[in-house]
């Protein structure tokens, strides 16, 4: 008979009590008297439930030292945040509630929920995928958003053939005090003495980056080694060509750089004297080298 309300597309503002009124007008079957009206009601309370809008997530490392941020935004009620850990063979377990912290921040009529949390990478971990689930049991929305850390040794047994492991990344940058804009905003790398040293030369590489806000954290590495971290990397008795890796991050992006080191003169102690007849000849190649950046 028509009854029924439909309201669609439902919005917050659709959010109250609905009444529905029923007025029956009875005699009481005595056609002389006039009729009298009879009303029921009925109420019920309509509550609008939204889904997150948006989720992202942020982190900030230190060595094996995850601080991680997930927030949900635009949802009502506040949406719920777990995390998980993926191994590479695809076992997913839930990360425990340890030095958690979570803020639920009004957004209007909806809700804006942040969790972060801090989280250690074992040693033996090459490859860890962390996922923040948001999850929204009042409309049964599910959203995982994933971060992968791949350890500095996996990242170095790639043959590198390019400068950059990929494009660079571009940081904010700042006007210089001659009015120049340093537009580049990266990572920059000066070695003392050199990028081509004599056999047997301790070397000390260094990382800056000027016009970058905030400044970047800085990690070395050469072979399956450990890092170091630090704006410096020092090399003792260089006694063969190298490339070491550093890299650097901010909140804002990563730039993972490879740094070659040459030797230009041989090492004369393996020379053998009865090779050759008379005085060894040596030219002195050392003048001229590129010891910039």
């Amino acid at each position: 008979d028509n009854t029924s309300l439909e309201i669609y597309p439902t919005q917050l503002s659709d959010e109250g009590e609905y009444k529905c009124r029923i007025v029956v007008w009875d005699n009481t079957g005595n056609s002389t008297e006039p009729s009298v009206p009879i009303s029921k009601e009925a109420r019920m309370m309509l509550k609008v439930n939204v889904p997150p809008e948006k989720v992202e997530i942020t982190h900030l490392t230190s060595g094996r030292n995850l601080s991680l941020r997930c927030k949900s935004e635009g949802a009502k009620p506040p949406a719920d945040i777990l995390w998980t850990k993926t191994s590479p063979d695809g076992v997913e377990t839930e990360i425990p509630d340890l030095s958690k912290t979570r803020e639920i921040e009004p957004a209007g009529e909806l809700y804006d929920t942040a969790e972060q949390i801090f989280y250690q990478l074992q040693e033996n971990e090459m490859i860890a995928k962390i996922s923040c689930v948001v999850r929204h049991h009042n409309t049964n929305t599910t959203i995982y958003k994933n971060i992968t850390f791949v350890s500095p040794a996996i990242q170095n047994a790639l043959k590198v053939t390019i400068q950059r492991f990929a494009e660079p990344v571009l940081y904010s940058s700042i006007e210089n005090q001659d009015g120049q804009d340093n537009k580049a905003g990266l990572v920059k790398i000066s070695a003392d003495p050199g990028f081509k040293v004599p056999y047997n030369t301790s070397v000390t590489l260094k990382a800056s980056a000027p016009g970058i806000f905030p400044e970047p954290r800085y990690l070395w590495w050469v072979g399956d080694q450990t890092g170091i971290a630090g704006r410096e990397l020092h090399i003792d008795n260089l006694e063969e060509d190298k490339s070491y890796y550093v890299l650097a991050e901010n909140p804002l992006g990563r730039v993972v750089l490879e740094v070659p080191v040459h030797i230009t003169t041989s090492d004369y102690s393996q020379w053998n004297d009865s090779s050759r007849d008379g005085d060894a000849m040596v030219t002195d190649t050392t003048e001229g080298l590129d010891t910039g950046a």
